[in-house]
């Protein structure tokens, strides 16, 4: 089952770094909220009608998948949830459990193939629910990939 998926708008790339003599190259997704369903993150390069039902090959932009394991919501008491301001820096216990994560999806050659038709990448993040947990009946399905912005890093040794 498909939630709503994300295209960016191009991204323009400066093609000497991608195109030179990297050794690896990331894309980062920062500030991923976690409070609701689990989801896999199917990641495409300038492929933005992709779907649940795309083909995870190269020739179709497939970059790599990153892993949700969601919350399914607040069952707490009142504020449970809610994160509160930042921790100080000595401070001894955890962070709180519903902080935003990063995830890292290791995208060589892709982000190879990307760069090699032109100086604009496209990505689209494509959530996919697993379809043998029952989903909950509500709107809120659609929107469960929820994040503040996407990187491309790249490495040279």
């Amino acid at each position: 089952m498909q939630a709503k998926a994300y295209t960016s708008d191009p991204i323009s790339v400066e093609a000497t770094p991608l195109t030179g003599d990297f050794t690896r190259a990331d894309i980062e997704v920062h500030g991923l909220d976690h409070s609701g369903e689990s989801f896999e993150g199917r990641v495409f390069l300038n492929n933005p009608d992709a779907d649940e039902s795309t083909e995870l090959t190269l020739d179709n932009g497939y970059a790599g998948s990153f892993y949700i394991f969601g919350h399914g919501g607040c069952f707490g008491d009142v504020g449970h949830c809610e994160i509160s301001g930042q921790q100080r820096a000595y401070d001894p216990r955890q962070s709180h459990p519903l902080l935003p994560q990063t995830k890292a999806v290791r995208a060589t050659e892709a982000l190879r193939r990307a760069a090699a038709q032109g100086e604009d990448i496209k990505v689209t993040v494509v959530p996919v629910l697993d379809p043998g947990i029952e989903q909950p009946d509500t709107e809120d399905i659609e929107d469960v990939l929820k994040f503040d912005h996407v990187s491309i890093i790249n490495y040279k040794l």
